[in-house]
């Protein structure tokens, strides 16, 4: 009798811890998950930082790139050099800046989970633009709207029907201002009119550009207020 008690008591003991390891398991998925839910929610969802944010947050990055440049390669064109890594490291760090602007744009409006989460993640990033020409951020304001011209943006005819009139009327006027047309003669034209005005230039658009913003031209006392 009492080994049947033992035996069974046991058992009792094994099936109770068992059943906490599974409970305690399942709280900590449980807890893993609500946790994943709630970072992701907060962290990822681009439409909870303002365009006015964005565009402080990006230019203020990338003010520093561009200063680090040197004369000497923008005199000599080296990030078009094979031994650009070397001969121009920190203009290839500004392109890089750039690239790094243009994929995110992509990336976070092909990641949107339905049509019309896409639609307010486009819009999103043509009010980030305008405020990246508003601060004269030439540079980023470009990869924003290379990234809204790729094909793969560029081919969500649904998406972009979803668009405000006025959305569809700023993108115009952007992609305007940024045309290659004529070697990009509007922008060499809208950043001459600048004059003494702060500005982080195109930084493909010439040598002598890009050094006369380096020299202070246009790079002034920034104010994101």
């Amino acid at each position: 009798m009492d080994l049947m008690n033992g035996q069974s008591s046991n058992v009792n003991i094994a099936a109770i811890a068992s059943e906490k390891s599974s409970s305690s398991e399942s709280l900590s998925d449980k807890g893993s998950a609500e946790l994943k839910k709630s970072f992701d929610a907060v962290v990822f969802d681009v439409l909870k930082v303002t365009p006015e944010e964005y565009a402080g947050q990006i230019t203020l990055m990338d003010v520093p790139v561009f200063k680090a440049i040197q004369p000497e390669e923008l005199a000599s064109c080296g990030w078009n050099k094979k031994e650009k890594y070397s001969s121009a490291p920190n203009a290839v760090a500004f392109t890089r800046r750039f690239n790094h602007v243009s994929f995110w744009v992509v990336r976070e409006i092909l990641h949107a989970q339905t049509l019309k989460i896409r639609a307010e993640v486009l819009s999103h990033y043509i009010k980030t633009a305008k405020k990246l020409y508003e601060l004269n951020n030439l540079h980023a304001l470009m990869a924003v709207v290379s990234g809204l011209q790729s094909a793969p943006i560029f081919r969500l005819t649904k998406t972009w029907a979803l668009l405000s009139r006025k959305d569809k009327a700023t993108f115009e006027k952007l992609e305007y201002v940024m045309s290659k047309e004529d070697n990009y003669k509007r922008l060499r034209d809208y950043i001459s009119s600048l004059k003494m005005t702060p500005c982080i230039p195109y930084l493909v658009l010439s040598r002598e550009q890009a050094w006369a913003a380096l020299a202070g031209k246009f790079l002034g006392s920034w104010s994101l207020d």
